[in-house]
């Protein structure tokens, strides 16, 4: 094997000696010869004229490059980095409901491993829907690039987009039975309940939670803006990633046409409004996935934990919170 095919042969000798190389002076003329099996063939020119020994600096040996870390996003998923980076922002920017880095937590959850195989085909094929009703082709390129890198097949996930889902068997056309349960519920408790059909959201939340938090006409403006993620209305930007992840959990651990459970792993910090301050409130969601992933019902409700008012919280938190409120009015 040449040296060139041989990863193990020695590097071709130096055409530099040590001193000219140590005071990065031009070597010029140096012939290192059979250096070390005999004497150098010709010092340099500098060596020569100054008279000092010359001979061959050490040949420096590339070292080999250690393998590159996969990049991670927060919710523990390997970054998706499975499309140019300007194609990716665009089309995570194109779904509606949430934000650029809630949407890439949420897809990192529900694509690394670990995850329920069906996890993955649903929640690509809810995006796929709404990307073919809104005419966002960057989103729908998106999801094709997701699909190649993962192994997915595109056709389970594009398939049957086009038509109509129906109605959850029983419900006609209102909420299924838990879900509707949960807004009648008590006093008490703060439930607001979002669906996904066919790319089409839809909103409910009862009494309480609509005069304490957040209004439905809130959380369309919301969904509509793609810039705001629902749950910042209403509870402590420090908070929504506990119910993000709450979400992820559930998504990963998805099962076909059943209502999945679970709490956040503290108690949130949600802004009452008729106390004009922060509390802190026990979060438990649901899922429900019917219709292979174009049919999705999401719960969040809030009821009050057991611990003292959040109220040592920054005004600068108040202030924030404000704004982002004034501004969904504003762009109403």
């Amino acid at each position: 094997l040449s040296a060139r095919e041989d990863s193990t042969a020695m590097p071709p000798q130096t055409r530099v000696c040590v001193r000219c190389k140590s005071t990065k002076s031009k070597c010029v003329n140096f012939d290192p010869g059979q250096w070390p099996d005999g004497p150098i063939a010709r010092k340099c020119d500098r060596c020569a004229r100054l008279g000092f020994d010359c001979v061959p600096a050490p040949s420096a040996v590339p070292k080999p490059r250690a393998p590159r870390k996969a990049k991670t996003a927060a919710g523990g998923g390997l970054l998706l980095n499975v499309a140019p980076s300007p194609l990716v922002t665009r089309a995570l920017q194109q779904i509606p409901g949430t934000t650029t880095s809630s949407a890439t937590e949420t897809l990192s959850y529900v694509l690394s491993p670990g995850a329920s195989p069906l996890a993955a085909r649903y929640v690509l094929r809810a995006i796929a829907t709404t990307a073919r009703r809104r005419g966002t082709f960057e989103l729908i390129e998106f999801v094709a690039a997701l699909c190649r890198h993962h192994d997915i097949p595109l056709d389970d996930v594009l398939s049957e987009c086009l038509s109509q889902t129906p109605s959850p068997v029983g419900c006609g056309d209102g909420l299924p039975p838990f879900f509707a349960r949960k807004l009648a519920a008590e006093e008490g408790t703060y439930v607001n309940v979002r669906v996904r059909r066919d790319g089409v959201a839809s909103f409910h939340a009862n009494e309480a939670f609509e005069r304490s938090f957040a209004t439905t006409a809130e959380m369309y403006r919301a969904f509509d803006s793609s810039a705001l993620e629902i749950n910042s209305l209403f509870v402590h930007r420090e908070d929504v990633p506990l119910i993000r992840r709450l979400y992820g959990e559930l998504f990963r651990s998805c099962v076909p046409d059943e209502v999945l459970g679970g709490t956040t792993r503290q108690p949130v910090r949600a802004y009452d409004r008729t106390s004009h301050s922060y509390a802190l409130f026990d979060c438990r969601g649901a899922l429900l996935i019917l219709h292979g992933g174009r049919y999705f019902v999401g719960l969040v409700e809030l009821s009050a934990a057991a611990y003292p008012p959040a109220s040592s919280l920054a005004s600068s938190s108040l202030a924030a919170s404000s704004l982002a409120a004034s501004s969904l009015a504003a762009s109403s």
